[in-house]
């Protein structure tokens, strides 16, 4: 199912349908840390991210730099899932001080000849005399397309790695616009 989700993503994207794209793709750690840790909440979706996406994220020797943790990609889907705007709430950053956004920007881009698509992240600081005047400010810009690539990429790699965790899904899913005879008969196996 985690394949088909995917695939969907891709589609959405392909048609220039930003929103419905990262829906998806802030599903896919939600369904990765389900498979990995066998529980619910925001801690799986975190420890999941941090664990495969996040520390990739991270610019190098550079730790004052806000980038995607999983508590910033947890806040944004929160927002975007469950009230359909793409804010990061500061105040939902515990862990990390530099991931305390205080502007966040989505980029939107048509699909370029490279598919390659960068974030970009800024510090500013008002100094004054050699004195900084008052705190920083964080921004950070996500390429919508990026974000999706990067989050279907980690979760196929994961999926690859271990199937076996995938177990949880107990369902079926009929396309039946293109459902072949033997439908019936998977069906029945399925019952006995």
């Amino acid at each position: 199912m985690l394949l088909r989700w995917i695939e969907d993503m891709n589609r959405a994207l392909d048609h220039e349908c930003y929103f419905a794209a990262l829906a998806i793709a802030l599903m896919l750690p939600d369904i990765c840390g389900m498979a990995k840790y066998h529980s619910k909440g925001k801690a799986r979706y975190i420890d999941w991210f941090d664990e495969y996406v996040g520390r990739y994220e991270k610019s190098p020797g550079d730790d004052t730099m806000p980038y995607l943790s999983g508590e910033v990609v947890y806040s944004l889907r929160c927002s975007f899932l469950h009230q359909g705007t793409p804010n990061i709430q500061k105040e939902d950053i515990k862990n990390e001080e530099i991931c305390k956004i205080d502007f966040f920007r989505l980029l939107i881009e048509k699909k370029n000849s490279f598919d390659i698509y960068s974030d970009s992240a800024s510090i500013s600081r008002f100094i004054i005399n050699g004195n900084e005047i008052g705190s920083t400010f964080k921004r950070y810009e996500v390429n919508v397309r990026r974000l999706c690539l990067v989050l279907s990429a980690c979760a196929m790699g994961y999926y690859k790695e271990f199937p076996e965790q995938f177990d949880f899904f107990n369902y079926d899913v009929v396309d039946v616009d293109n459902r072949n005879d033997n439908y019936l008969e998977r069906w029945d196996k399925k019952l006995s």
